[in-house]
């Protein structure tokens, strides 16, 4: 099992990680650290999967989204599943988990309030605003921008998401760029933008700069079409100021 980390969270007693798709159980094609059980694989795989995460982090729960590429962003319910894109929480030891197999996973942070929250944003969610959404939910919690930071995970890159006409006529032109006559889509900085738009400090973003099409330890969806998904998110690990 491997994963990558953002380890500027753990200073403030957080955990942002993003998981490839090895040291599961399921077999090809999602092979093997698969998270959903919507693209083919068993529920008894899935669970298993969740359970080796789940250890990985010394997590008391893993929760997930029943996601449907909506700017929708609820808070954290462990005895109910939303349809949701985005989900928040000030409790320790759950794990917001993104699944994501081309689509950004977006870790925030309010450092000071101690709010974490995970979304997810295909070209959709980033259509209907999802990030601005995000921090929209944070400010109605007390927060100010300035104390957030984000986190974009692994996706698939500007140079190999290509669009039709209808999708890249729905942003900004300098968002997408036309190469041999096809049009690709830059997915992180349309994101990026809204959340510096938002208020946050642009120093406080990192992107994470692995593409999920050209990296083969990431499942892709475009890459591989039937495939499994990857999960990424973030924990609270600190439970004295809980």
């Amino acid at each position: 099992m491997g994963f990558v980390e953002d380890i500027r969270f753990r200073e403030f007693g957080a955990r942002c990680v993003f998981f490839d798709r090895f040291g599961g159980v399921s077999s090809y094609p999602f092979d093997s650290l698969n998270v959903s059980t919507s693209v083919g694989d068993t529920k008894e795989n899935v669970e298993k999967n969740l359970e080796i995460i789940k250890s990985e982090l010394n997590a008391e729960h893993i929760a997930t989204l029943n996601q449907i590429h909506s700017n929708k962003i609820v808070k954290l319910s462990k005895d109910k599943k939303f349809e949701a894109d985005g989900f928040y929480t000030e409790e320790p030891l759950v794990f917001l988990g993104i699944k994501f197999a081309d689509c950004l996973p977006i870790v925030l942070m309010d450092v000071k309030k101690r709010i974490i929250m995970a979304i997810h944003a295909g070209w959709r969610g980033s259509y209907l605003g999802i990030s601005k959404e995000a921090v929209k939910t944070f400010v109605n919690l007390g927060s100010n921008p300035e104390n957030i930071i984000a986190t974009i995970g692994p996706h698939i890159c500007k140079n190999c998401y290509e669009v039709k006409e209808d999708v890249a006529s729905r942003f900004p032109k300098h968002l997408s760029t036309i190469k041999k006559g096809k049009i690709y889509l830059d997915l992180s900085s349309i994101n990026i933008e809204q959340l510096v738009e938002s208020g946050l400090k642009r120093e406080n973003i990192i992107d994470l700069n692995i593409c999920t099409f050209e990296n083969k330890d990431f499942f892709s969806y475009r890459r591989d079409k039937t495939c499994g998904r990857n999960i990424g998110g973030i924990m609270l690990i600190d439970t004295s100021q809980k």
